[in-house]
């Protein structure tokens, strides 16, 4: 008898015209929609990534546990408990830890090295949304347990994650510095509204500027531990390992990264244009953002249409720390022809979007943010639609 399928990882509708299926749980923006967006994406248009079907959650029974070594006064939240905490809301953008991942190259330039796995989900540009949060502080809520000395803390799901080691509930393990930052939050709206199933009803972690798998969902427990706890089975998978690391790192912060608001390979006519992009980083605030369009002149070569290669966008409006900014910029006498699109940003930490060829090669394709070419093509007015 053949194995029985997976049940559904989303619940919510994903219509092609917002989402790019990846898998099974993996629901990517379509930035071909994004246009239609604001500052902020819609709550059902939100890129979604669940590892395993949402838990049935009953609210009134539902109970968020805070133990571990580093607490003196161990306690079970209710859901009204924790709304009574002082709430806070934030602007942030949620940026997958291996968002473009698809860009990596399929084969390490180690010869000694095999090709990179194929069962991982390959993220183009759009493993990425921003929307506003509310919830309570996560060191609110410490200060209420009694917290003492502590070294970090490991925040768990009520999920069951199928592993080679069994089901598993998908954890992550933070430095205590991170979990009593300002802005780490303990999220139960989005926008207003109550936190969606898919997005961790009735509550997930938000760890502002980090990849968005440190961001648990369906929350059940917080252990807070006075000695180092360590990396947990899904964390092991998200380090920056290979040759050209001595020893793995964990990836924490969100590289400043860029894309258009356009889908991929996409058909334009000829004339006057104005593209539209977004860019963001997980360390601070954008400060520039650069776009380059080259044409195809042969059978893998280009050539850029403008002198120099790179023109400085307009930013459409003043940056905020770990949200995105809007840019623009404008090509005129657009020709027929093959097109390649890259955007390069900055951000106020002094980090810069690699060339491509530039990327280092990890194992798990961790962190991508070279300046990825989207294609498109240029038809004349008489052969569009």
């Amino acid at each position: 008898m053949p194995p029985k399928p997976p049940p559904n990882y989303v619940v919510q509708p994903t219509p092609s015209a917002y989402f790019i299926s990846r898998g099974n749980g993996s629901e990517e923006m379509n930035f071909g929609a994004a246009p239609e967006y604001g500052d902020l994406v819609p709550n059902d248009r939100m890129y979604i990534h669940s590892r395993a079907a949402p838990p049935p959650i009953d609210l009134t029974t539902w109970r968020l546990h805070v133990a571990g070594s580093a607490v003196a006064k161990p306690r079970a939240f209710t859901y009204d408990e924790l709304l009574a905490f002082p709430a806070v809301t934030c602007r942030r953008v949620l940026d997958c830890g291996v968002n473009c991942r698809a860009f990596f190259p399929r084969v390490s330039p180690y010869q000694s090295i095999k090709w990179l796995p194929t069962g991982w989900t390959q993220w183009h540009f759009g493993a990425v949304g921003a929307t506003e949060w509310t919830g309570v502080r996560v060191k609110d809520l410490l200060d209420a347990v009694g917290l003492g000395p502590a070294a970090n803390a490991q925040f768990t799901s009520l999920d069951a994650v199928a592993t080679e080691a069994g089901d598993l509930p998908y954890s992550q393990v933070i430095a205590i510095d991170k979990v009593l930052a300002d802005d780490t939050l303990l999220a139960y709206r989005m926008r207003d509204e109550p936190l969606p199933i898919d997005h961790g009803y009735p509550l997930r972690a938000i760890f502002s500027g980090w990849g968005a798998n440190s961001a648990v969902k369906w929350l059940g427990r917080i252990e807070v531990s006075q000695e180092p706890l360590p990396l947990t089975h899904f964390q092991r998978n998200q380090v920056l390992a290979g040759p050209d690391y001595a020893e793995p790192i964990l990836a924490t912060v969100g590289p400043v990264r860029s894309a258009f608001e356009l889908a991929e390979d996409i058909t334009l006519g000829p004339g006057d244009r104005t593209l539209h992009g977004r860019a963001w980083s997980g360390a601070g605030a954008i400060e520039q953002v650069e776009v380059r369009i080259d044409r195809q002149v042969a059978q893998d070569r280009w050539a850029p249409i403008w002198e120099p290669g790179w023109r400085s966008a307009k930013l459409l409006h003043a940056p905020e720390p770990m949200m995105w900014v809007r840019f623009e910029v404008t090509w005129k006498d657009a020709e027929p022809g093959r097109y390649r699109l890259m955007a390069r940003a900055s951000d106020d930490a002094g980090r810069v979007q690699p060339r491509p060829e530039a990327m280092v090669w990890n194992q798990h394709a961790v962190g991508y943010n070279g300046h990825a070419p989207l294609e498109l093509s240029v038809l004349p007015q008489s052969n569009m639609p």
